[in-house]
């Protein structure tokens, strides 16, 4: 992968979205002890990581022609005060109806770095260096996962749930205060100042980035979907203890890094990167679903599929967005919200209504991520379709 000009800028969005992400899976393995410290059952707390999802998803809406008409800087500092205010209400809070209020409250500030991580890229890059940066940027912001599951089994087993909050508290006053010192603002000087509604009509008139939006749902979806039952079905069905929990939640987020790795590649088309994302992503969830057909669930018939599911989304990731994101040059804040936006809000959906699934086995997550896999490819087909007659035609 080549070097890229205003690399700082890559590192400091990393930064930024790290925050998102650990507040995201911080917990996971401590959602056993949440559950009865708060008196509820194990799969009640699912509902923490699906209202932050949605919140996280749905800010991204407002936050992204917000920053194409004030500037990217104003709205990643108010965000981060936001997200501020929601930890500190999650290290207080009394019951669970609170908890899941306060990472509404965290999701609805860390939203901004999901449409920045979008946005900002376009900002500065396009063509072959846009979807290089994207790669890189997603490779960054991966290993935030494998570090945050490690840190709150620490955490909850040195001290308890609480100080995974707290963390995340003093980890966001920190991004916030060097996004206030160091980050410049990137809007480009040409953006044109359309209504918020009629940037979206424009962008989900566009059938090539409604296909791509959707793909991106899908993959999110998976994910979050495994991320969502992982705890219950580690921790609360087969007994393992949360220290080995967190080891087993974060096997599966290094080929999330590779894949990302993969979609950079300069020796392979586009076309034939997305094939192997959407593959990778629909052998994963048939392999997951299987198993539980003979009422067979153990470490490996969840790890494994997870870690493929993750392979293929960490490719679909950077190659989906990039095809969204590049025929949109003045309109990036809008198109990032709108990726990022519902990428979030359909994965937080889901996620909420794998809680209400029966979480004895892994049937449930077997089947919503064959299902994702299924729509990724229903959306990639008339992609492809219309690239090989582009190809044949030039």
């Amino acid at each position: 992968m080549r070097r890229l000009e205003n690399f700082h800028l890559l590192i400091m969005l990393i930064l930024l979205v790290a925050v998102g992400q650990m507040a995201q899976t911080i917990y996971v393995p401590s959602i056993a002890d949440m559950a009865k410290d708060l008196n509820v059952r194990t799969g009640a707390v699912q509902r923490v990581m699906a209202a932050y999802l949605l919140t996280y998803g749905a800010s991204q809406l407002f936050y992204g022609p917000l920053s194409d008409r004030v500037g990217r800087r104003p709205v990643i500092l108010l965000g981060m005060v936001i997200f501020m205010a929601g930890a500190t209400l999650a290290l207080l809070a009394p019951n669970l109806h609170t908890l899941v209020a306060a990472n509404a409250l965290q999701g609805l500030g860390t939203g901004v770095a999901g449409v920045m991580a979008r946005t900002m890229p376009r900002d500065l890059y396009s063509g072959t260096s846009l979807r290089y940066a994207n790669s890189l940027l997603n490779m960054g912001i991966l290993v935030s996962p494998l570090l945050a599951p490690l840190i709150g089994g620490v955490l909850d087993a040195a001290i308890n749930w609480r100080a995974c909050y707290a963390f995340l508290l003093l980890l966001c006053a920190g991004v916030a205060f060097s996004m206030y010192r160091w980050l410049p603002e990137t809007r480009p000087v040409q953006t044109e100042r359309r209504k918020m509604l009629t940037s979206y009509r424009t962008l989900l008139g566009n059938g090539a980035f409604s296909c791509y939006l959707v793909m991106l749902i899908g993959g999110l979806a998976g994910v979050a979907v495994f991320e969502a039952c992982a705890g219950v079905l580690l921790g609360g069905v087969l007994g393992l203890s949360g220290v080995v929990v967190s080891v087993l939640f974060i096997l599966p987020v290094p080929a999330a890094f590779f894949g990302a790795w993969y979609a950079g590649r300069q020796g392979k088309s586009f076309s034939t990167l997305m094939w192997h994302a959407v593959t990778c992503c629909l052998l994963a969830g048939a392999l997951m679903w299987i198993p539980s057909w003979f009422d067979i669930m153990n470490i490996w018939t969840l790890i494994v599929p997870a870690a493929l599911f993750f392979f293929g989304a960490g490719m679909l990731f950077p190659l989906a967005t990039t095809g969204a994101m590049e025929p949109f040059p003045f309109l990036a804040g809008a198109a990032g919200a709108l990726v990022g936006g519902l990428q979030n809000v359909g994965s937080g959906a889901m996620a909420w209504f794998s809680a209400t699934l029966p979480q004895t086995g892994q049937f449930s997550v077997g089947m919503l991520m064959s299902a994702m896999a299924v729509m990724i490819l229903l959306c990639w087909l008339p992609l492809a379709h219309k690239m090989q007659h582009q190809g044949h035609a030039v």
